[in-house]
């Protein structure tokens, strides 16, 4: 995205066809109603970030990010798809005002996808580890 791009867009998404690869859609290793509920719970503990609605029968949340400096809200939403390595995450992100967001809704996204990889990354090495301190 060129900084022109920055201007005219306030909306962002993550794609299966996107250039930047953290614009992706990622996968979690739990399947869409329990990654739902899961997903709430780490993304009402982040800076900024709030949890609107989760709909753990439909696969999906809507969340809130406020900007720092000026304090915009940005809605985010998530949907989790039944994937064979748990769920398959999608989101898309969106400006509530302005014609152009100078890409803050593609870095609530990557942020998004960055946390929540790494929530996953960690939930499944305590669970290793307390299978190995079982076994």
């Amino acid at each position: 995205m060129s900084w022109f791009d920055g201007l005219r867009r306030n909306r962002a998404e993550l794609r299966v066809d996107a250039t930047d690869p953290d614009l992706r859609p990622f996968a979690v290793s739990l399947a869409p109603i329990h990654a739902v509920t899961w997903a709430r719970g780490v993304i009402a503990g982040w800076p900024r970030w709030t949890v609107v609605a989760a709909y753990e029968d439909r696969g999906m949340i809507h969340a809130t990010h406020t900007t720092r400096l000026w304090r915009f809200t940005d809605d985010v939403h998530l949907a989790f798809e039944p994937d064979s390595r748990g769920s398959l995450v999608s989101a898309r992100s969106q400006s509530r005002v302005g014609k152009g967001d100078l890409g803050q809704n593609a870095r609530n996204l990557k942020e998004l996808s960055r946390r929540l990889h790494r929530a996953d990354s960690d939930r499944q090495a305590r669970m290793a580890s307390g299978a190995a301190a079982r076994g």
